[in-house]
């Protein structure tokens, strides 16, 4: 249980039980690695800038994780537990929730957090004026998809607070994996005493915002190069926050934050590469992590040279691309041993349990459009030509601008060109996109990294429907869209949901709408006196709640 009433219980019958005794509760920790030290202080590393603390704008979370907390909290496995809510209660047809909050849990100013600013808050997400990245997390909530559509205000989200601590959901249809859905940060709570009272000013700056997690923005002492967080004085387990404050740094290039974190000014370092990788993956602060998230391609559906477009909207060609691609060595030379070659889109290890203890990833059955097969390849790639009226062709390949996209990049050029006769591909950089969730593909190809944001394949899948707004390519399919559909509406976690998800999943496979490539792990070096940290293997990757440093 969580909060107090349960200690309260428990100390009236051991009041009168002889030999029963309550753990006491102490700020001085220990484990079997050592005792707590004194100063509890976390240098972490980021590339991007605090841009903003509105948490309906934000297209990533990132360290900003450790100050929300929502309905749902998530387990390191990825599995929903309830965290602000204290129960639910869902009617017969498995289409309204009611969230009943516990009443002793408060904001970082002192206000206790009431439904109402769950109302607030999605609501203000769907709002034309925020235009909230992940909005689409949202479709399901009863008039969600309309209100995204412009047809109706965002007043008429399918949300409401009849009375300080309920909150009732009402859904179009039934939603299996809603709990899991909750757990992103986005339907996290806002205050919305303190919107109102700040208006445009509202989560500009670490001092007009307040939160509802761990931790909190500090408002001293911040510049655009660094910020750093607090404990939260008012949250209901402060008494099991150890970190004294997390400090981040924003960097530019890796050289400085290596250099830092050699010298002892970082706790925290991301390897990116295989070389960086097979370098220190013998220390003991070495760490590699799995992670739900997928390398693969995109394509442009509609470019400004007819003829490319021509061959790009053949099956044929984006087949020849994928049977062109040896994934095992591209992995190898990026990542190394830590990366797993793409057996679908879905990640591996994003759901299991639906067939004993079967993995959705490895369960899919058409994981040959996947294979390495450079004759098949050639012989797809020269009937797309001759289709388009082509001998040759010059196809331009976007990318991120980071060490480890351009490596694939470059890899992957090679393999292409060395495999495909009379193809040519020109790399092209992108810059970092702060705003946008997925920058707008102005590529033939774009390499391109998804995440799910919740553990369930749907996470994945729902990425590539017709109206989804990260589906950079604009692939479009009714069969598709209406199998997603169909499985979006499933009351439960069952055999035909999964079979459901399985052949939506083999209509992207079959037409290579997009090409999975691989799914690298979260590899890192950590201070090896850092314990406690929850490393999740989906949406934010990791929660300091209960972090702290031994001697």
């Amino acid at each position: 249980m969580k909060r107090w009433g349960f200690f309260f219980i428990l100390a009236v019958i051991c009041s009168g039980l002889a030999g029963c005794t309550m753990a006491q509760e102490t700020t001085s920790k220990s484990d079997s690695k050592g005792v707590m030290t004194k100063r509890q202080v976390l240098n972490l590393s980021t590339f991007r800038p605090l841009a903003t603390l509105d948490t309906d704008k934000m297209a990533e979370f990132g360290r900003l994780n450790n100050t929300i907390e929502g309905l749902y909290s998530t387990t390191g496995e990825g599995q929903a537990e309830l965290a602000l809510a204290k129960k639910v209660k869902i009617n017969a047809r498995k289409t309204t929730y009611t969230f009943t909050l516990w009443k002793d849990s408060y904001w970082s100013n002192g206000d206790v957090i009431t439904a109402k600013d769950f109302v607030f808050s999605w609501r203000q997400a769907l709002s034309p004026r925020t235009k909230a990245p992940n909005a689409d997390l949202f479709v399901g909530i009863h008039n969600a998809r309309q209100i995204l559509d412009g047809q109706l205000p965002a007043r008429k989200l399918g949300v409401s607070a009849p009375n300080k601590f309920t909150l009732v959901v009402h859904l179009d249809h039934p939603m299996a994996e809603l709990p899991q859905r909750l757990t992103y940060p986005l339907f996290g709570p806002q205050n919305e005493r303190v919107a109102h009272k700040f208006g445009k000013k509202y989560a500009t700056k670490p001092q007009y915002q307040v939160y509802a997690g761990p931790f909190m923005v500090s408002a001293k002492g911040n510049t655009a190069k660094h910020w750093h967080m607090v404990p939260n004085p008012h949250y209901w387990d402060r008494e099991h926050v150890y970190l004294q404050r997390i400090n981040v740094t924003v960097y530019r290039n890796w050289q400085k934050t290596w250099d830092d974190y050699r010298n002892g000014r970082l706790d925290e370092v991301r390897l990116q590469s295989a070389a960086n990788i097979k370098l220190y993956e013998k220390q003991a602060a070495y760490t590699a992590r799995p992670y739900s998230r997928m390398v693969l391609i995109s394509y442009r559906k509609q470019g400004s040279r007819s003829q490319v477009n021509q061959l790009i909207a053949q099956r044929n060609a984006r087949l020849a691309i994928s049977h062109a691609i040896n994934r095992k060595r591209l992995s190898q030379k990026s990542y190394g041993a830590t990366s797993l070659t793409a057996q679908g889109v879905v990640p591996a290890g994003l759901s299991r349990g639906q067939r004993g203890t079967a993995d959705f990833a490895a369960a899919q059955p058409e994981q040959e459009t996947l294979a390495y097969n450079p004759a098949l390849a050639k012989r797809e790639w020269q009937a797309a030509l001759k289709r388009a009226h082509l001998k040759r062709i010059t196809l331009t390949l976007g990318y991120l601008d980071a060490e480890y996209s351009g490596k694939i990049a470059r890899a992957l050029r090679q393999q292409l060109m060395r495999q495909l006769p009379g193809l040519t591909i020109k790399l092209k950089k992108r810059g970092w996109s702060y705003d946008q969730a997925t920058p707008p593909a102005k590529t033939d190809l774009s390499l391109t990294t998804k995440y799910a944001q919740y553990a369930d394949p749907l996470s994945m899948l729902a990425l590539f429907t017709s109206t989804n707004t990260a589906n950079a390519g604009s692939w479009s399919n009714p069969i598709y869209d209406r199998l997603i559909a169909q499985a979006s509406n499933a009351p439960a976690f069952n055999n035909r949901r999964w079979n459901t998800l399985l052949k939506a999943e083999g209509v992207l496979m079959k037409n290579q709408s997009v090409t999975p490539l691989l799914q690298p792990a979260s590899t890192y070096l950590i201070n090896p006196k850092l314990n406690g940290v929850q490393y999740n293997t989906v949406g934010t990757q990791s929660n300091f709640k209960g972090a702290y440093f031994v001697k």
